[in-house]
């Protein structure tokens, strides 16, 4: 069946260590700077069998497909983003790429080789938008996706976790060193603004204060501004 573009999507070009990629798919969930950092940091072992475990518009699933994995599969629970996953897979021409309908590892049958995951995990005080809402602490998603991925990976398997330091890092990281030798790939700072925050939901950024002087939450400031450490992990299942 021929799938069809809707005329309200937008195109972006990304250009990527495995070739171009062309995403189509709503403004609002198209990838990002993330998206783009994880792809110039992982490695794709030719052959492997990969997972994009929350895949929105398919871009990390495309680019394992492109870089060498000899299998994917995506994973989303937002229809819309699906649709424009399965699009982005045939104008890409990455036919051993499949997308199903499910929460994280849920859908997929092991054992694979490679996870990667850009989960939401933004804290706030209540429920938003689920792009970016990854529960009281930022790890509702995180947290589930670590542990699954244990009986999801082959043996000496690989987890790539993006993981901002606004979302509980020093709780991810304990629980994500019991079943994987782990190693951070890549950092960089984010800069952002209290503004930005309270425009997502009312009172995020005081309440990621709330937490920081708690030890849940992580962020610095200099001479630019507040920022947070966004890292790229890697964990080797042992």
């Amino acid at each position: 069946m021929k799938l069809k573009k809707p005329d309200d999507w937008q195109e972006a070009i990304l250009d990527t260590p495995a070739g171009i990629i062309r995403e189509w798919g709503p403004r609002a969930k198209l990838s990002d700077h993330a998206t783009a950092f994880m792809m110039l940091h992982m490695d794709v072992p030719r052959g492997a069998r990969a997972v994009d475990a929350g895949c929105g518009t398919g871009v990390l699933g495309i680019y394992m497909a492109l870089a060498g994995a000899s299998r994917v599969s995506g994973t989303d629970i937002d229809k819309e983003s699906l649709e424009a996953a399965r699009y982005n897979s045939t104008i890409n021409n990455t036919g051993n790429v499949e997308f199903l309908e499910g929460s994280l590892l849920e859908p997929v049958n092991g054992p694979v080789d490679l996870i990667a995951a850009l989960l939401p995990h933004k804290p706030a005080p209540h429920p938003f938008d689920h792009r970016y809402y990854g529960g009281e602490d930022g790890t509702e998603h995180l947290v589930p996706l670590i542990l699954s991925a244990r009986a999801k990976l082959a043996p000496g398997g690989t987890l790539y976790l993006y993981l901002n330091s606004i979302a509980n890092p020093k709780k991810v990281l304990t629980i994500f060193r019991e079943g994987f030798e782990t190693q951070m790939i890549s950092e960089k700072k984010r800069y952002f603004t209290r503004e930005e925050f309270n425009s997502l939901t009312e009172g995020m950024f005081e309440y990621i204060v709330r937490l920081r002087e708690k030890g849940m939450s992580e962020f610095f400031e200099d001479e630019k501004g507040p920022y947070f450490m966004a890292r790229l992990w890697k964990g080797t299942l042992r």
